[in-house]
């Protein structure tokens, strides 16, 4: 198959685009730097051309709701939109693993962002042509997520169920390929959260550094996010654990 991935450059797209590939898929790979801008619509149509499955990893991470909505309204009715219009070509959208609740949350604008973009690829492409497939958080996050503040470092503690960037590109890859359809949640083998996550990836640098360990403070979240708002009910699960991905890192 000929697929088009949008956000081909980001976390994870860098690492789904060479999935494709390995499974014998001409992948056309559109971001900013090829002249591809999902937000304005430049380029969408022309990335799409000639391509069977068109390919939604493009991100912004904010916690800020409107600026969330915004950018995912724009960028999803992009996509969505040029997907739509040609009857044989089908969608895959990479969201992310939450319930409903952790959406309603004023500290997760991000997530709102998230379903925004999961509304508008439902509401205009046919279920037999569109594959959602929900992300658990990655262990990759946890840098982004810290505070650095001299030797500390601030983490929240969202309870996560997470899994290894490349094991989610690896099982985005493998549904693709088998022309999957509807919703499927991804993630990691172990529950934990991204404090305890941040103390052992800490402890890790540490000891392959030969430097003093960072002392890591975990910030209690109110709400979903301290409970299983962020945890999948019954999904497809990685191998890979926290540690197994310590080693690679």
């Amino acid at each position: 198959m000929q697929i088009t991935v949008y956000g081909a450059t980001g976390t994870f797209g860098a690492q789904l685009v060479p999935q494709l590939r390995e499974r014998g898929h001409t992948v056309i790979a559109a971001h900013r730097g090829s002249g591809v801008d999902t937000v304005t619509g430049q380029g969408v149509a022309e990335a799409a051309e000639g391509s069977e499955v068109l390919v939604d990893c493009v991100n912004r991470l904010t916690t800020k709701a409107r600026k969330a909505i915004d950018f995912f309204s724009r960028s999803s009715r992009s996509i969505a939109g040029v997907a739509a219009e040609q009857p044989g070509t089908s969608a895959a959208v990479l969201s992310i693993a939450f319930r409903p609740e952790a959406a309603e949350s004023p500290m997760m604008g991000y997530y709102q962002g998230k379903a925004m973009q999961e509304r508008i690829f439902r509401r205009l492409i046919p279920d037999e042509r569109l594959l959602m497939f929900r992300s658990a958080q990655w262990f990759e996050l946890v840098d982004t997520m810290t505070i650095k503040a001299g030797p500390l470092r601030f983490v929240p503690k969202m309870r996560v169920q997470a899994l290894a960037v490349t094991e989610a590109a690896r099982m985005m890859a493998e549904a693709i390929d088998a022309r999957e359809r509807g919703a499927i949640e991804v993630a990691g083998p172990e529950i934990s959260d991204f404090a305890e996550i941040a103390r052992r990836l800490a402890a890790a640098r540490a000891r392959k550094d030969g430097t003093r360990r960072s002392k890591v403070v975990g910030i209690p979240l109110p709400g979903p996010m301290a409970r299983d708002g962020l945890i999948p009910p019954s999904p497809r699960m990685s191998d890979v654990t926290v540690d197994e991905w310590l080693r690679s890192v």
